[in-house]
C-alpha cells in the first residue's frame, strides 16, 4: 500500500509539472488569398508580336490581362519571425504558339518568394516546323521573373493580412530561351523583344488566423521531472529494504 502511494505522489508530481510549464509561442494558419499576376499592355503586345497567347490553367483564371491564382495552407510557408517567405498558386498558366503548330507550355507551382523571384515548375511539348523542331522537357522550379519587393510580409505586424507587391517583372536570363524556344520564336526575336521588357507585377494577398498551441513542457521542466520521479524511487526503496 505503501509504494503504491509513492506512484500516486509521483504522478501526482509529473502531472503539476507538466501543468505547469510554459506554453509553446503562438502559431498562425492561412485562411485564404492567393496571387494576381497582372501583366503590362507593352509585354501582352510583345507575346502578341512572338505569336503567343496566354490562358490559364484551372482553378487559376485569366481574364486577358491578369492571372489570379488561390493558394492553400500547406502552399504557403514562413519563417519564425512570422514573415512569409513564399506562396504557391493553385493551377498554373498556359502559353501557346499561334504560329508554330504543336508548340506550348505549361507553368505550373507557380511560387512568389520573398527573395523577389517568382518561380514556375515548366512543361514543354515537342513539335516539329518547317524552320525548326523541338524536343518537349520539363524543369522544375524554374526562376521565371525577379523584381522588387513592396509590402508587408509579417503575419504579425500586417494584422493577419499580408499584402505584398513584386513589382516591374523581368524575365530571367534562364527563362527567356527556355520559353522562346519551346514556342518556337527565333532568338533574335526573343533577344530583341523580351530582356529590358517590363511584365508586369504580382501581387500577393493573405488572410491569416491565430491557432492556439497546446502547452509543451521545456526541457528544464522535463529535467525536473526526472529528478523527483528519481527522488521518490528512492525513498520507495528504502522504505522496503527497512521493511
Amino acid at each position: 500500500m505503501k509504494l503504491s502511494r509513492w506512484k500516486m505522489l509521483a504522478c501526482a508530481a509529473a502531472v503539476s509539472l507538466a501543468t505547469g510549464a510554459h506554453a509553446a509561442g503562438p502559431d498562425y494558419e492561412f485562411k485564404d488569398g492567393g496571387a494576381v499576376l497582372t501583366f503590362t499592355t507593352d509585354s501582352l503586345a510583345a507575346l502578341n508580336t512572338a505569336g503567343v497567347t496566354v490562358s490559364g490553367v484551372a482553378p487559376a483564371t485569366f481574364d486577358g490581362s491578369k492571372i489570379t491564382l488561390t493558394s492553400t495552407n500547406d502552399l504557403v510557408t514562413w519563417d519564425s519571425g512570422y514573415n512569409v517567405t513564399s506562396m504557391t498558386g493553385l493551377g498554373g498558366f498556359r502559353l501557346t504558339s499561334s504560329t508554330t503548330q504543336g508548340a506550348k507550355v505549361d507553368l505550373s507551382n507557380v511560387t512568389m518568394d520573398a527573395s523577389g523571384t517568382v518561380y514556375a515548375d515548366v512543361v514543354t511539348n515537342s513539335f516539329t516546323s518547317p524552320f525548326s523542331s523541338y524536343v518537349g522537357k520539363t524543369v522544375n522550379h524554374m526562376a521565371l521573373f525577379t523584381g522588387s519587393l513592396v509590402g508587408d510580409t509579417n503575419i504579425v505586424s500586417s494584422n493577419l493580412q499580408v499584402g505584398v507587391t513584386l513589382k516591374d517583372l523581368k524575365l530571367t536570363s534562364t527563362a527567356i530561351p527556355t520559353l522562346g524556344d519551346a514556342l518556337g520564336v527565333p532568338a533574335f526575336i526573343q533577344q530583341a523583344l523580351f530582356p529590358s521588357l517590363n511584365f508586369g507585377q504580382t501581387t500577393l494577398t493573405g488572410n491569416f488566423a491565430l491557432v492556439s498551441t497546446p502547452a509543451v513542457p521545456e526541457p528544464s521542466t522535463w529535467m525536473l521531472m526526472a529528478g523527483g520521479l528519481m527522488g521518490l524511487s528512492a525513498v520507495a526503496r528504502r522504505r522496503r529494504l527497512m521493511h
